[in-house]
This record gives structure tokens, C-alpha cells and sequence, in this order.
């Protein structure tokens, strides 16, 4: 068979795979849903996707592949809303040198002006648990990227620890904020204490060229799952992050109002008795809607489903009741939230309960009156989902399709049909 014919086959498989993820007509008459996987990823093993996108049709799509030397990231960009995507180049200048998993994984963002800021965690040595959080710039949405620089302000005095799990939010003027997960301070089990993290986070004024001194946010952070943070055009900066303390882990959220320069709002957003003894690996999500506040995601293991959604404000935590998010799914976390015109979008990892045998990437749009869209499946063994929309009716969404020969990146752009 031909390679052309190969690739062909492999195209179709991989699509047949995307619908055959998706629920039935009903479920998908709010929107349509069209595979745009690059061509150069359909038979690449690789993993821990996630994508960006901008509002002049840019996409930034970024994943990571592992070989002898160890791991690596790589960027393809599309000038076209996802429809087509150029040919990847790998970020890390020095080969092997990323540590990354789902949770930790690297992410791009897009500034106001195009600009696109690319961040990973960097090992020191040969050890993937010492890592300098570091970031690329660019000034022309990432056809070109500046030198590695490291964020982290102790990467000089030699201490042996992790600095990962980063989030990123543009801030006016091509300001950024930066936090991450920071080991510095760790208090490690034994004497009857509890591994925990602080979350530290820098600044920088020129796109992320340079950063300000470290500075900490909280020292009881869960230290394996991600927070989220988000920046508005009034210099408003919101980091959702899960807390940690006493075995609870609960949903937190730190509301700076002057560029994240302070943080007049740093609270426990409901104390729902839900103890662990160990990790759960599954940060929230947070989504802004302009106007001071937006909604929150997040999993418990105390409620049926496990993933709930509410609204925020920034002046006092959540302004209204969770909501629950199981039904037709099971084992349901991992939330993401993004915009989507007036409403917000939602994505989950989960198992539909008509066939739980397969895991999908559950989506889903709330509007604005409260009413929920029905849930929409991508994927047939799914997980380590992403996404962001690119206008007030699309999204991209990507996810590691897991197989025997291991996993594949898909990219799938769901657009909302109009009502």
C-alpha cells in the first residue's frame, strides 16, 4: 500500500473515531464538530496537547513527544482559525530537556497584539523532578521565538526542586502574570505533616521577556494539581487553585484588582468535607465574562458525578449554588471553562454512562438564562483534554487519544449553530 493511501486510511480512521465519540443527533444539533488534526500528527505518538487561540483567527497548538533523550515540545501554528496548520517546530533548544505530564503539561498564550508566550517546565539535569519554569517570547504570534528565559527567581542557588504546573494570563500594555507550582518552600511528609506547595507568580512588562522577583500567593496549594488563572482589560487577575490542609482538598480563588501586583481576595470557596489522603491530580477552571467575575469549575469527591460549575465575582468568591455536572457521565473531572460569545463553555474527561467503556471529552455550553446545552462526546478512548475558542461561536478542543501503540493528538473545532 501505497504511503499516500496509508495516510489516507489512517485520516479517515482517525475521523471515524472522532464522530463515532460524539452523542447522538440530538446531543449534536447545538453545534457541529469537524476533525482539523494536523496531518503531521494523525500517526506521531505523542501527548499532553493543549491550544491557544486569539481572536484574529490564530491558533497555537502545542504537545510533547518523548524519545531516548527524554521529552520535547513542539508548536504548530494556524493563521486560519485551526483549518490548516504549519509545519511544527520544537520549542526546547536543547533536546530531551522538558518535564511534562497531563497536569504539568506546557502551554502557549496569545497577547491583545499577537504576541504568543510559550512556557514549560525545563529540567536541570537528568531528573525530571528539578525543573526551572522558563518561557519563550514572541512578537509575531510565534513565527519566530525569543531565547529561553527562567521565571523562577532561585534557579541560581542550586537547590534540587520542582517548578511546574504553570498558568499564564496577558494583562494590559503586553503586561503578563505568571503562576506556578514552586517546591522551594515544600513541607514534605513525616512528623505528622501533610505534602503540600506554595504557588509563587511573577510579573513581566514586556510580553515575558524579563520577570519581576518571585513572589508567594499561598503556601497551601494541592502540589499536583494545576491552578488557572485568568487577566481582564481593567487589570483584573483571578487564580482558581485547589487548597490543601488538614486532608481537605477544597476550591480556592485569589482575586488581585491592581495587575496582580497584590491580592486583596484569597479564599476557601466552600468547605465541602471532601479528605484525601492522597493527590488527586485534577486542578479547576476558571472563565471571565468582562464584567468582574465569571464562572468556576472544579471536582469533589463528595457529590455524584464529581465535577460541579458555579459563578464567581470578584469582590466575594462564588455569587451563587454549584452546580452538578453528572449526568450522562461518570468518573467526570478535569474541568476547562472558556468563553463562547455570552455563554461558557464547558469541557469534561469522563466515561458516557450509556457505554462506559469509553472515555471521552465531554463539551457542553451553559447560556446565559442558566440552561445547559446537552453534553457532546469526542473521542473514543480520550483524555488530557484542552481547548479555547477563537470566536463567539467556535472552540478548538484537543485531546490525547490513547491506543495500544501509544497516544495520538486529535484537534476537533466545534462551532455553536446558530439559534
Amino acid at each position: 500500500m501505497s504511503r499516500r493511501r496509508c495516510a489516507s486510511l489512517r485520516t479517515c480512521v482517525a475521523l471515524a473515531i472522532l464522530l463515532a465519540g460524539c452523542g447522538g443527533r440530538g446531543a449534536r444539533d447545538w453545534a457541529s464538530v469537524h476533525e482539523v488534526t494536523p496531518a503531521f500528527l494523525i500517526a506521531r505518538t505523542a501527548g499532553d496537547p493543549a491550544i491557544a487561540a486569539d481572536r484574529h483567527g490564530r491558533i497555537a497548538l502545542t504537545w510533547v513527544t518523548r524519545d531516548s533523550l527524554g521529552q520535547d515540545l513542539w508548536l504548530a501554528l494556524s493563521a486560519d482559525s485551526g483549518l490548516t496548520f504549519a509545519a511544527p517546530m520544537r520549542v526546547n533548544p536543547r533536546p530531551g530537556s522538558v518535564s511534562s505530564d497531563a497536569e504539568s503539561r506546557p502551554l502557549a498564550v496569545f497577547g491583545p497584539g499577537g504576541e504568543l508566550l510559550v512556557t514549560w517546565s525545563e529540567r536541570r539535569g537528568s531528573d525530571p523532578r528539578v525543573a526551572d519554569l522558563v518561557a519563550r517570547a514572541s512578537g509575531d504570534g510565534g513565527r519566530t521565538l525569543g531565547p529561553t528565559v527562567v521565571i523562577n527567581d532561585d534557579a541560581e542557588d542550586g537547590k534540587a526542586v520542582f517548578h511546574g504546573f504553570p498558568t499564564l494570563a496577558f494583562l494590559p500594555g503586553g503586561g503578563v502574570f505568571a503562576a506556578w507550582m514552586d517546591h522551594r518552600e515544600t513541607t514534605r511528609p513525616g512528623a505528622g505533616r501533610e505534602p503540600s506547595a506554595s504557588l509563587f507568580y511573577a510579573l513581566s512588562g514586556d510580553g515575558g521577556q524579563s520577570w519581576s522577583d518571585n513572589r508567594p500567593l499561598t503556601d497551601r496549594a494541592c502540589p499536583c494539581c494545576r491552578p488557572a488563572a485568568l487577566g481582564d482589560a481593567n487589570g483584573l487577575v483571578a487564580v482558581a487553585y485547589r487548597s490543601a490542609g488538614g486532608g481537605r482538598r477544597e476550591p480556592a480563588l485569589a482575586v488581585s484588582r491592581d495587575r496582580g501586583v497584590s491580592f486583596a481576595l484569597d479564599t476557601v470557596l466552600m468547605t465541602d468535607g471532601w479528605r484525601l489522603t492522597t493527590c488527586p491530580a485534577d486542578g479547576p477552571a476558571l472563565a471571565m465574562d468582562g464584567a468582574g467575575g465569571g464562572h468556576y469549575a472544579s471536582y469533589t469527591g463528595t457529590v455524584e458525578g464529581g465535577a460541579w460549575v458555579a459563578p464567581w465575582r470578584a469582590d466575594g468568591g462564588l455569587a451563587g449554588m454549584r452546580r452538578a455536572l453528572s449526568d450522562s457521565l461518570s468518573h467526570a473531572g478535569h474541568p476547562r471553562l472558556a468563553r463562547l460569545g455570552e455563554a461558557t463553555l464547558i469541557a469534561l474527561e469522563g466515561r458516557p454512562r450509556a457505554d462506559s467503556t469509553r472515555g471521552v471529552v465531554a463539551v457542553r455550553a451553559l447560556d446565559p438564562d442558566g440552561t445547559l446545552t446537552p453534553w457532546l462526546f469526542l473521542g473514543a478512548d480520550a483524555g488530557d483534554g484542552w481547548m479555547a475558542t477563537s470566536d463567539d461561536r467556535a472552540a478548538l478542543v484537543c485531546w490525547t487519544e490513547r491506543g495500544d501503540e501509544g497516544g495520538r493528538v486529535r484537534v476537533a473545532r466545534v462551532t455553536r449553530r446558530r439559534r
